[in-house]
């Protein structure tokens, strides 16, 4: 389930929409505390008679779920991402939601040349962070 969850917040989809935002939220959520549970059952053989263990874990899933904090979305995209090599799906994701941003906020009659010049910014940068190699 936490490889599922982690491939369904790391895609693309044209449908989500605002609902969509609080799918991710909480399968981000469940992905990052399955591997805490999963890492305090785990250490709690250790450490479990130290005192502030359970207050511990208690205040990282306080962080983890509060959006005020937003802290599964860092642990996801800090930890379980690059664990999993799921770069390049994070950046798909992360350039289709600022795509639908701009459809969302511009006027229909002016998108195509916000577009084009999104466009042209984005392959300056290619260019720029990948400078040919000498032959």
């Amino acid at each position: 389930p936490t490889a599922a969850s982690m491939a369904a917040v790391s895609s693309e989809d044209e449908k989500k929409g605002n609902e969509g935002a609080d799918v991710a939220f909480w399968l981000t959520y469940w992905s990052t505390f399955s591997i805490l549970f999963l890492a305090m059952d785990y250490l709690e053989n250790f450490l479990g008679e130290i005192r502030g263990f359970y207050t511990t874990c208690l205040c990282v899933t306080v962080w983890l779920f509060l959006p005020i904090f937003n802290g599964a979305d860092y642990v996801f995209r800090k930890v379980l991402v690059p664990l999993t090599g799921q770069h390049e799906n994070m950046i798909l994701r992360d350039v289709h939601n600022v795509k639908m941003v701009i459809m969302e906020s511009i006027p229909e009659w002016h998108r195509s040349s916000v577009l084009q010049r999104a466009a042209d910014v984005l392959s300056k940068t290619e260019a720029v962070s990948r400078p040919e190699r000498a032959r």
